[in-house]
């Protein structure tokens, strides 16, 4: 990412300065320093997170789209503008958990088994300032439209989005029914009962 800081920071905000440290460092802050309303908002790496679960007891299962395609980005000084009304398009053969034979699993059990879900597409309907939002998600030949939570760090112009999906409510029983058949023994928990949540986490770390 354009900003080079590692991810195991990205979700942390930690400013370990005492009341005298941070007024020196305000009255250091150079004069020609780039103000928050001078940055353009340009787009860089998109990264699209997710966490399934598993046994009783919802075990995390962790993974990501290694691509994500976005299309109607505007630059702009204005974050909200820059970011509303952008679509995004995900192969989901290029899903990765860091295990093959997981990855081939999903891909071919559970999106495979959907219709016409080569890719999973969607849109930006809105960012609001008070760190809401609102998208649209299409798999399984189904539209639904989530809220979602957002956050930036004004340090790296990282932006998190965040969401949770049901996929009950693309019409994916089957699909899912499918992926835990083939995984039967890994979604089987210490108490003999064989579950695979149906909700997934999302988080979409944007670089800007």
């Amino acid at each position: 990412m354009k900003n080079l800081l590692l991810l195991a920071t990205s979700f942390l905000f930690i400013f370990c300065s005492s009341v005298d440290e941070s007024k020196q460092k305000e009255i250091l802050v150079p004069q020609t320093k780039e103000t928050k309303e001078d940055y353009t908002y340009t787009l860089g790496d998109v990264m699209v997170k997710w966490t399934a679960f598993k046994h009783s007891a919802k075990a995390q299962v962790g993974g990501q789209f290694k691509t994500a395609i976005v299309e109607g980005f505007i630059e702009s000084k204005d974050l909200y503008s820059s970011i509303s009304g952008v679509s995004f398009k995900i192969p989901v053969n290029s899903t990765s958990t860091n295990d093959t034979i997981r990855d081939y699993k999903i891909i071919n059990s559970f999106f495979n088994t959907m219709i016409s879900t080569e890719f999973i597409t969607g849109k930006i309907i809105s960012l609001e300032k008070n760190g809401r939002g609102k998208l649209s998600i299409n798999m399984n030949n189904t539209e639904v439209e989530k809220f979602f939570n957002w956050e930036m760090d004004e340090l790296t112009k990282e932006i998190y989005i965040k969401t949770a999906i049901d996929v009950l409510n693309w019409g994916a029983q089957s699909s899912l029914d499918a992926l835990n058949e083939v995984c039967l023994e890994q979604h089987t928990g210490p108490d003999g009962k064989n579950i695979l949540w149906p909700n997934v986490d999302i988080t979409v770390i944007v670089d800007l």
